[in-house]
């Protein structure tokens, strides 16, 4: 006998070709959404590249270029990624929106919390490294040898500040992968406090590689963020494991 999901996804009144309908109207709806957003973007492209350009702005440095395409080629990118970013919400919503059906209640409930929570924890990394980490480590380097003059390529400042803003991004997901590993029974709270001290030592490896300069500040700037995440992963852990006890026969 056919369980309710295999029914569900074996419903006649829904074919395969439906399905892929479905999922094309979804897909042009999030590129219609990206092509909108690029445009909106592309109109305050002069904004956009003046916040990047801000960190080397602000210590008197004026970044430079060195083949013709450079300038137009680096305001259209900070367009374009500044739509995906806007547009991403929007496309993990059309997809929520069709394999929704063909999952589990528990399933579901594995999933929302990263639908909620994890853009949002994003912004949030991307914006403690923009505006604590990024200046700090940008007057490093260009105060770091104060015979030589700074002569930044805007392209790979560019480059290089999108890299980190991603970075810090994926790092302020901690608390959302510890619910996940806590719902699916991979980790308990009693472990996490018992290896604090670990993970502490994992998570000065981790600001020594991750952070752009390898002073202590900034490392210390890196770290702060991480180990009060990590305490937020081991509340989040307990909660999650009270709930699952409540819940339980």
């Amino acid at each position: 006998m056919d369980t309710p999901r295999q029914e569900e996804l074996n419903d006649p009144k829904m074919p395969l070709l439906a399905h892929l309908i479905e999922f094309r109207r979804r897909v042009l709806f999030t590129l219609g959404v990206l092509v909108v957003m690029f445009a909106a973007s592309y109109a305050f492209h002069e904004q956009i590249m003046a916040a990047v350009e801000h960190p080397l702005l602000r210590l008197g440095i004026q970044p430079v270029y060195d083949t013709l395409m450079v300038p137009f080629m680096t305001h259209l990118k900070a367009a374009f990624y500044i739509a995906l970013f806007l547009t991403f919400p929007f496309a993990v919503a059309q997809l929520w929106l069709f394999v929704r059906p063909a999952l589990y209640k528990r399933e579901r409930s594995l999933v929302w919390p990263f639908l909620v929570f994890s853009y949002p924890l994003f912004i949030g990394g991307a914006c403690f490294l923009y505006f604590v980490v990024f200046p700090v480590a940008v007057e490093f380097f260009i105060t770091f040898d104060p015979t030589l003059k700074a002569l930044p390529r805007i392209d790979d400042f560019f480059s290089f500040e999108l890299s980190m803003l991603f970075i810090f991004g994926l790092v302020f997901e901690l608390p959302l992968v510890t619910l996940l590993l806590t719902r699916i029974g991979l980790l308990t709270p009693r472990f996490m406090a018992k290896n604090r001290g670990y993970a502490i030592i994992l998570i000065a490896v981790a600001a020594a590689v991750l952070t752009p300069t390898p002073d202590a500040v900034n490392m210390l700037l890196m770290m702060a963020p991480l180990v009060i995440l990590y305490e937020v992963s081991i509340i989040v852990c307990r909660f999650v494991r009270v709930k699952k006890t409540e819940a339980a026969p």
